[in-house]
């Protein structure tokens, strides 16, 4: 076995908590909100109740296959056409990664415009490179540190954006416009969910597999009710249409917050919030990819393919898109089919084919 560390339950449920939420905040809301509108919640809601069959299939999946990562499982029990997804797995974890370096560019450049994206792309691949090198049992770690903090500041910004400006009428009519748009909105948090499929990396490394399923619930609960809170925060204060037109809708909440004269720029706290919450989720993916491919080609460490993908991440952050107009595009035609089909119903299908090859082999 490659990967010698082990995590508990608690901190492979905060790795999915931040690795989702951190994606959730800079781009799902803005795909829930121009979807469903004021009934974003609403699909939230929804959403993640049809995210959990992607998290449920995942775990099944593992504890059936004890010890062996998802990669392992395509690679070991589906014959050829498991190895062809099992390559498909791997450009699904670059992608990610790539969207996330991205991603954490864009944010910071809303800052310092002047800095060439490149400058921010490499900082935090250094970190990640760093991380990776460490191994599972430090990312969990560091994770399990830095989420309470993330918490606390979450918590802190909701109190704080809680004034005279906001109209929380603008969350009225309940299913104005139909279900048509909550269902739309409702895929788009299940395509969300479908980045749990990275946890297939994950899962074989935990401590308890039997409690893997309470694992998995608890973190689509816990990550659902991190969401509600700021899906509801931009419409109640710029209203469902303006909200949806934003790129990032809750760092232009997070600009209206003040506390006094000493402390006025709460979106330095959001971009902290976003660096650690990006460093965690791109380290992860990261790891996923260069754990799958030393599986695949069966070496005795992940730690040589690191710095070669490290660098390809790097060079797919700049290429992903010529501006954030083409992320935009991204996000709303491709991301939300991708992560259905790699996150719920590729391991599905995985699932019911174990248990009709089991049963055929009890007859």
């Amino acid at each position: 076995m490659i990967e010698k560390g082990r995590i508990s339950n608690i901190q492979a449920s905060m790795l999915a908590i931040t690795s989702l939420t951190i994606i959730g905040h800079l781009i799902i809301l803005t795909v829930v909100m121009a979807h469903s509108k004021q009934d974003g919640w609403i699909a939230g809601i929804f959403g993640s109740a049809l995210g959990l069959i992607g998290i449920v299939s995942l775990v099944k999946l593992s504890q059936r296959f004890p010890g062996l990562t998802l990669i392992e499982i395509l690679f070991q029990h589906f014959s050829w056409i498991g190895k062809i997804l099992g390559f498909l797995y791997l450009f699904y974890f670059f992608i990610m990664a790539c969207l996330a370096t991205r991603l954490y560019a864009e944010a910071y450049k809303r800052i310092m415009m002047e800095t060439p994206m490149w400058a921010f792309i490499t900082v935090i691949l250094l970190l990640s490179i760093y991380i990776v090198h460490k191994g599972l049992e430090t990312l969990g770690r560091l994770n399990q540190v830095m989420l309470p903090v993330l918490v606390i500041f979450a918590i802190a910004v909701v109190i704080l954006t809680i004034n005279e400006k906001k109209d929380y009428t603008n969350l009225l009519p309940f299913l104005g416009n139909g279900l048509y748009p909550v269902s739309l909105g409702s895929l788009t948090v299940m395509g969300w969910f479908g980045e749990f499929a990275i946890m297939g990396m994950v899962l074989p490394y935990v401590q308890n597999p039997k409690k893997l399923m309470k694992t998995g619930i608890y973190s689509a609960l816990l990550t659902l009710i991190f969401f509600l809170g700021p899906i509801t925060g931009p419409i109640a204060l710029f209203g469902p249409e303006e909200a949806a037109k934003m790129a990032f809708p809750t760092f232009s909440e997070v600009r209206y917050i003040e506390a006094g004269d000493v402390i006025n720029r709460f979106d330095a706290i959001a971009i902290l919030f976003w660096t650690v919450g990006l460093m965690i989720r791109i380290s992860l993916f990261f790891y996923g990819l260069c754990l799958g491919t030393a599986q695949i080609f069966k070496t005795d460490t992940y730690k040589p393919f690191i710095i070669p993908f490290g660098w390809l991440i790097g060079v797919g952050a700049v290429l992903f898109a010529k501006n954030y107009s083409e992320i935009n595009e991204f996000l709303f035609q491709s991301y939300v089919p991708l992560n259905i089909l790699m996150g719920a119903a590729l391991p599905l299908l995985f699932l019911f084919i174990t248990m009709m090859l089991k049963k055929k082999k009890t007859v």
